[in-house]
């Protein structure tokens, strides 16, 4: 199929590409031990150049080693005169004792003694707040620790001069910017403070952390590694909030785009990237972690998608989360249904790696209410649910509208206002052996056909399982441990590449998704409303993998995106069957209403005297051999129940169950029943059974 697209892509994606700078993978990490990482940390002490007094100790305040103080180098030796040692030997570099060591790599960071005394804060300028960021000797001789100390004036109890009081309140600790967010709320500090592991590490905190006691604020801090001080708990909230800083900062509160640029926990990737920064009253965010590089992520997870559309369609759906923006689409995802062991969940992980490591991946199991917050973690990114078994089912249904829709359930504040709503927009991934609408009916709810069209159910159907081509294994479950474990090892470094690629990209991807739609393997000639809705979804992921076989991330074959895209189409439409689904809905439940009760509760129209318990109608030859059953009006009712009434009377006439309604709208007619004139629907039970087979 990829030739029959070849031309079509290359109409797509090679007329006015505008020019993309290339992504640079991020290095490997140096491994301790090795001479590159030695090498580095070497070089890194030379570079260090400890300060005094509340400036900047370090150039990077974020190396691990800066503040590691240099050690003078150490004068070669021939080793004469040195007892045990062998006439002629070279010259060899002397080894200093460790004693040596340590005593020339601690001398004056301890204790202060080879730094010059540092006037104390005069009198008239306390009280006031310092920062000193390594061990300080005052010119009064005192020695104070790094942190945030606050000099004051303490008035003794018996009269006479005051007393400067110096309190530690904890490490060092400085306030960088202001922060708030695009509407001007949300206001926060962007803090730098030295941990208790010696490594800087920025964070932007809410304001609102402060109000009360401050105990929440405490608390993150400490699990990030500030040492404060128990009692200077007021004192820190007081230095806090002491000065308002010059600089200013956007913040995002939620990963995804903001403006032009795409912010993720710890980093934001794109143009002003340094004007933007992620705000949370949370330390934990390791969803988006990072391992491997991106080449083997490229040789060991993406190179093994060719030749499996599933598994290539997955990967696509992990690109697509940042091009719902981008080209207004709605939000929603794909439902990966099959038995187990099947590799649902490898592709789901391979999909995740894309974006972060085990920790991605999400689980049904969740209430509604908890999974509006999975779903804002993942904003513009790819939402992970695995095994749609574990979630109760009277929940999968509102679950699958709320994620589709974007938005979170309106609730009150404490005094009755509004409170904002939670939104996000995301691609979702699922799986589970059941689809959605038979997870719905077992919580004892009717799949709606707007559920259905939001999370697509697609087979898992294909030589072994998930995977056609094995790509050298022996079986489908070796090529699935293969790639879990690839995921484990490699993850977190596509999805960067995309965004450093996407975020300079200036097309239009509205009009690049325009002319995929376009294209006539998502036109079928019978398709209505809902498969053009569908048709929409698998043109977004084809583009979205096109995008990255273009920006070069996959290393997959021009076209072999948009395939995976229209099989995935076609296997959807297979499994859903033609037609409306609010329609094949309302002809099943009729159907099935009349195989129930077809005999028991309707009798013969010129039968007279037969008792019939919660009679729903009669019933008399047509001219087909077959019946027509003369339904009363609360047995069409009762027939048609979960369904808008008047609708499904237009989906009947529509479809020559029922005759076409009269001139005033009448669709009911009179019949002489028993002596006696009776209101009936009249339902043509042959055309019914031929329509709700998929004549229609």
């Amino acid at each position: 199929m990829s030739d029959q697209f070849d031309t079509m892509t290359a109409d797509l994606f090679g007329a006015d590409v505008a020019a993309v700078p290339a992504s640079v993978p991020n290095p490997a990490p140096l491994l301790a031990g090795t001479g590159e990482r030695n090498a580095h940390e070497f070089n890194s002490s030379l570079k260090n150049d400890s300060g005094l007094g509340g400036a900047a100790a370090d150039a990077d305040p974020l190396h691990p080693f800066a503040d590691v103080p240099a050690v003078s180098a150490v004068p070669p030796s021939n080793g004469a005169g040195l007892s045990g040692t062998a006439h002629g030997t070279v010259d060899v570099t002397a080894v200093p004792a460790l004693a040596d060591l340590i005593e020339a790599a601690t001398a004056g960071a301890g204790d202060g003694t080879d730094h010059k005394a540092v006037p104390s804060v005069p009198e008239d300028e306390r009280p006031c707040f310092k920062v000193y960021d390594d061990f300080t000797v005052l010119d009064t001789g005192r020695k104070l620790r790094p942190g945030v100390w606050h000099h004051t004036l303490s008035a003794p109890k018996g009269g006479g001069d005051p007393v400067p009081v110096d309190t530690w309140v904890c490490g060092p600790l400085h306030i960088e910017a202001q922060t708030f967010d695009g509407t001007g709320n949300n206001f926060g500090r962007l803090l730098r403070f030295k941990n208790t592991a010696s490594r800087w590490r920025p964070w932007a905190m809410p304001m609102e952390l402060l109000k009360g006691d401050g105990s929440d604020l405490r608390g993150e801090l400490l699990a990030m590694g500030l040492e404060l001080d128990p009692s200077a708990r007021q004192t820190l909230t007081r230095y806090l909030q002491e000065r308002t800083p010059n600089k200013r900062i956007r913040c995002a509160l939620q990963v995804g785009w903001c403006g032009s640029v795409f912010v993720l926990p710890d980093a934001v990737i794109g143009p002003r990237a340094d004007d933007v920064i992620f705000q949370s009253g949370e330390r934990s965010h390791d969803e988006h972690g990072q391992a491997g590089t991106l080449e083997r992520w490229r040789d060991e997870i993406a190179a093994r998608a060719v030749g499996n559309p599933l598994f290539l369609l997955a990967l696509s759906a992990a690109f697509a989360g940042p091009l719902l923006k981008r080209t207004n689409t709605e939000g929603g995802g794909l439902h990966f249904v099959g038995i187990s062991s099947t590799g649902k969940t490898t592709i789901l992980e391979a999909a995740c790696s894309v974006w972060g490591g085990p920790g991605y991946r999400r689980s049904w199991r969740a209430t509604a209410n908890g999974m509006e917050g999975a779903a804002a973690l993942f904003n513009d990114c790819l939402l992970a649910l695995d095994e749609i078994s574990e979630c109760d089912p009277r929940e999968v249904g509102a679950i699958v509208y709320s994620l589709g829709n974007g938005r979170g359930k309106q609730r009150a504040s404490r005094t009755g206002a509004a409170r904002s709503v939670t939104r996000w927009a995301a691609f979702i991934v699922s799986t589970g052996e059941r689809t959605i609408g038979t997870t719905m009916m077992e919580g004892g709810h009717r799949a709606k056909a707007g559920q259905a069209v939001r999370l697509l159910d697609i087979p898992a159907v294909r030589r072994f399982g998930c995977f056609d081509e094995l790509h050298g294994f022996p079986s489908g479950t070796a090529l699935s441990d293969a790639i879990k474990r690839a995921a484990s090892q490699q993850h977190g470094r596509a999805g960067r590449a995309f965004l450093e690629r996407l975020t300079h990209d200036e097309r239009d991807m509205a009009e690049l998704l325009e002319r995929i739609k376009r294209l006539s393997p998502f036109n079928p000639p019978d398709a209505e409303g809902q498969d053009k809705r569908a048709a929409s979804r698998f043109a977004l992921l084809a583009l979205a993998g096109e995008l990255a076989t273009e920006y070069g991330i996959t290393g997959w074959p021009e076209g072999a995106a948009l395939d995976a895209a229209v099989i995935g189409f076609d296997a959807w439409r297979a499994m859903r069957g033609r037609g409306n689904d609010e329609r094949r809905q309302i002809l099943d439940r009729l159907a099935g209403f009349l195989e129930r009760h077809g005999d028991s509760r309707f009798s013969d129209w010129t039968a007279e005297g037969v008792m019939v318990r919660d009679r729903a109608g009669w019933w008399k030859p047509d001219d087909a051999g077959g019946r027509l059953y003369l339904f009363n009006s609360d047995g069409l009712r009762e027939a048609l129940k979960g369904f808008d009434y008047k609708q499904a009377l237009d989906v009947l006439e529509a479809c020559g169950v029922i005759s076409k309604a009269s001139a005033t709208g009448e669709r009911s007619k009179t019949e002489n029943i028993g002596g006696r004139k009776v209101r009936v629907y009249p339902v043509r039970s042959n055309a019914l059974h031929g329509v709700s087979n998929g004549a229609g």
